[in-house]
Protein backbone atom coordinates (compact mmCIF):
# COMPACT_ATOMS: atom_id res chain seq x y z
CA UNK A 1 0.00 0.00 0.00
CA UNK A 2 1.36 3.40 -1.00
CA UNK A 3 1.57 6.24 1.56
CA UNK A 4 -0.09 9.54 0.83
CA UNK A 5 2.10 12.48 -0.12
CA UNK A 6 2.33 14.86 2.86
CA UNK A 7 2.62 18.01 0.71
CA UNK A 8 -1.00 17.87 -0.42
CA UNK A 9 -2.89 21.03 0.53
CA UNK A 10 -5.57 20.73 3.20
CA UNK A 11 -9.02 20.07 1.76
CA UNK A 12 -10.47 23.32 3.14
CA UNK A 13 -8.20 25.26 0.75
CA UNK A 14 -9.27 23.38 -2.38
CA UNK A 15 -11.36 25.46 -4.73
CA UNK A 16 -11.85 28.36 -2.31
CA UNK A 17 -11.44 31.82 -3.78
CA UNK A 18 -8.98 34.18 -2.12
CA UNK A 19 -10.73 35.93 0.71
CA UNK A 20 -10.02 39.26 2.33
CA UNK A 21 -11.02 41.01 5.52
CA UNK A 22 -12.74 44.32 4.74
CA UNK A 23 -13.14 46.99 7.43
CA UNK A 24 -16.68 48.37 7.24
CA UNK A 25 -16.84 50.77 10.19
CA UNK A 26 -14.52 52.68 12.50
CA UNK A 27 -15.03 54.31 15.89
CA UNK A 28 -12.47 57.08 15.72
CA UNK A 29 -9.38 55.32 14.39
CA UNK A 30 -10.38 51.91 15.80
CA UNK A 31 -11.95 49.37 13.42
CA UNK A 32 -15.26 48.25 14.92
CA UNK A 33 -16.87 46.08 12.23
CA UNK A 34 -15.29 44.05 9.43
CA UNK A 35 -16.49 41.33 7.08
CA UNK A 36 -15.26 38.55 4.80
CA UNK A 37 -15.51 39.64 1.16
CA UNK A 38 -16.37 36.07 0.08
CA UNK A 39 -19.07 34.88 2.50
CA UNK A 40 -19.99 38.28 4.01
CA UNK A 41 -19.64 37.00 7.59
CA UNK A 42 -19.32 40.02 9.90
CA UNK A 43 -16.79 40.40 12.71
CA UNK A 44 -17.14 42.89 15.57
CA UNK A 45 -14.40 44.31 17.76
CA UNK A 46 -14.70 43.19 21.36
CA UNK A 47 -15.41 45.97 23.87
CA UNK A 48 -12.03 45.71 25.63
CA UNK A 49 -10.15 46.49 22.38
CA UNK A 50 -11.89 49.78 21.52
CA UNK A 51 -9.17 51.71 23.37
CA UNK A 52 -6.35 50.16 21.30
CA UNK A 53 -6.72 50.27 17.49
CA UNK A 54 -3.81 47.86 16.90
CA UNK A 55 -5.22 45.20 19.24
CA UNK A 56 -8.65 45.68 17.62
CA UNK A 57 -7.14 45.02 14.18
CA UNK A 58 -5.34 41.92 15.50
CA UNK A 59 -8.54 40.58 17.09
CA UNK A 60 -10.57 41.10 13.88
CA UNK A 61 -7.84 39.47 11.77
CA UNK A 62 -7.62 36.51 14.17
CA UNK A 63 -11.40 35.98 14.10
CA UNK A 64 -11.34 36.25 10.29
CA UNK A 65 -8.48 33.75 9.96
CA UNK A 66 -10.36 31.20 12.10
CA UNK A 67 -13.69 31.35 10.25
CA UNK A 68 -14.85 28.92 7.58
CA UNK A 69 -16.45 30.50 4.52
CA UNK A 70 -19.95 29.24 3.82
CA UNK A 71 -22.03 30.63 0.97
CA UNK A 72 -25.03 32.74 1.86
CA UNK A 73 -28.40 31.02 1.32
CA UNK A 74 -29.34 31.31 -2.33
CA UNK A 75 -25.90 32.52 -3.44
CA UNK A 76 -25.22 29.43 -5.56
CA UNK A 77 -28.61 29.62 -7.30
CA UNK A 78 -28.19 33.37 -7.90
CA UNK A 79 -24.78 32.77 -9.46
CA UNK A 80 -26.16 30.01 -11.70
CA UNK A 81 -29.03 32.25 -12.84
CA UNK A 82 -26.57 35.01 -13.66
CA UNK A 83 -24.52 32.82 -16.03
CA UNK A 84 -27.48 31.21 -17.83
Amino acid sequence: MKAFDSVIAPCNDAGMPDRNLKIARFVGSTPSIAYCDVCRLAFKTRQEFFVDAEKAKQQLQSDFDKHECKPEPGAVNDALEHIR
